[in-house]
């Protein structure tokens, strides 16, 4: 039996999120390399990868309000084109420190709308009970990307040179693009191929969804729910930006690993963070069709997973042993990342007309604790020489949005929160 129309469109999806990531790491792993050629230090390499984020920050929210009221297959087609365009023009920053800020900044743009229209696509595409798997497949490949990145890339520079990484890289994203418009759309009702069993079942679960009254821009952007979210949110991104950008350096410089067995070794715990989306996703789709509440099965299931995340942290970085470390790093990512199924459903469930500018606002907040995580770490290691303290402000981050999360964030839509509360105010 053929796969549903939604499960292809969605593993293209996760394809696009994979060419995305590679697009974002690259340049970390290929950090020691230009370092080294061009005689930058940490702490203006980590201005260099701020400014990607610098970048990713600013088209977050107007992406998803776009896509939202706009079309969800041409944002998510555009970002793809604009990131691969400046991905292919990276290598002029080898002559000059204030373009290689230009191009990292414009690829951070460009990529800054992809995932809240991603998540306002699969809004419109995927029933409610489907939704926490399918969100954490596609953001999958953010995992995928990493583990394709570290070998792809050590090779490729080892082989060529490490501009060449990134016309690779370039070259895949426009063959993606070319697909996507190809196939994609923005409904199910306007694709050719979706049989009438399929849209009936995709409109019955998700159009009961749509018909809710769309909240305005002021209660998206004043909700303590919302507020609350990206409060958790933001601490999350500070974590997983940080390593994002500075494990690989990390395992060279700490773990005495060389930049060839770096790209298998760092391999390793991202493995962990695949698993860990997957199989969060799929449990918080189960404890939902089971009967458990939206709080249980989008915040609480997750937000635990993420404060036992900070206990493996903890320990993976103080043990002496490198092997006994990179198995804790292992643990550790993939309990941090089985939170994700809760970040990334809760926006249909607080806004199910408004995903797009509700994950756009949320993500925003992410990118800007991930401006400041690479500037941080670079400059607290330039002056104490040691991962010491960036680890422990790590753990720190990890706990408070756990109990956030966990305690804190309501899992309705927020017009019926608000309703709520101006009936209790009235009778008060």
């Amino acid at each position: 039996m053929a796969w549903p129309i939604r499960y292809k469109i969605i593993m293209l999806l996760m394809l696009g999120t994979t060419i995305n990531f590679i697009d974002r790491v690259n340049i970390s792993i290929a950090a020691p390399d230009i370092m080294r050629q061009t005689g930058w230090d940490k702490a203006q390499f980590g201005v260099v990868m701020s400014a990607f984020l610098f970048g990713y920050a600013i088209f977050q929210l107007p992406g998803g309000l776009i896509a939202d009221r706009w079309s969800t297959r041409n944002v998510i087609g555009l970002s793809c084109l604009g990131f691969s365009l400046f991905t292919a023009l990276t290598p002029l920053g080898q002559f000059g420190f204030v373009t290689l800020l230009a191009m990292r900044f414009l690829v951070g743009l460009f990529e800054s709308a992809s995932l809240p229209a991603m998540t306002s696509f699969c809004s419109r595409w995927v029933p409610r009970q489907e939704f926490g798997r399918t969100q954490m497949i596609n953001l999958s490949g953010t995992k995928v990307g990493q583990i394709l990145a570290y070998p792809m890339t050590t090779m490729l520079i080892g082989a060529f040179s490490w501009p060449f990484v990134f016309y690779l890289n370039a070259v895949l994203g426009f063959l993606w693009v070319t697909v996507w418009f190809l196939y994609a759309t923005d409904t199910p009702r306007e694709h050719p191929k979706v049989r009438a069993i399929e849209l009936s079942y995709i409109e019955e679960h998700v159009m009961s969804h749509s018909r809710q009254r769309p909240p305005s821009t002021r209660l998206i952007f004043t909700a303590p729910a919302v507020l609350l979210l990206c409060t958790a949110y933001m601490l999350h991104c500070f974590i997983a930006w940080i390593f994002i950008f500075w494990f690989p350096t990390y395992l060279i410089e700490a773990r005495g690993f060389s930049r060839l067995a770096m790209g298998s070794v760092g391999m390793i715990p991202i493995f962990g963070g695949l698993l860990g989306m997957i199989i969060g996703g799929t449990i918080s789709d189960w404890l939902l069709r089971r009967g458990f509440s939206a709080r249980i099965a989008r915040a609480r299931f997750p937000g635990l997973c993420e404060g036992l995340s900070m206990i493996f942290l903890f320990a993976a970085v103080r043990v002496s042993s490198a092997t006994l470390s990179i198995a804790l790093f292992v643990l550790f990512y993939f309990t941090f990342t089985v939170a994700n199924a809760g970040y990334w459903t809760m926006p249909l469930e607080l806004a199910p007309r408004a995903v797009g500018a509700v994950s756009g606002i949320m993500s925003t907040c992410g990118t800007i604790a991930g401006v400041l995580a690479p500037m941080i770490v670079g400059f607290l290691v330039t002056q104490t020489g040691s991962w010491t303290m960036p680890f422990n402000m790590v753990t720190a981050c990890g706990l408070v949005a756990s109990a956030v999360l966990t305690l804190l964030v309501a899992c309705r839509p927020i017009g019926q929160l608000a309703e709520r509360d101006a009936v209790t105010s009235v009778g008060n």
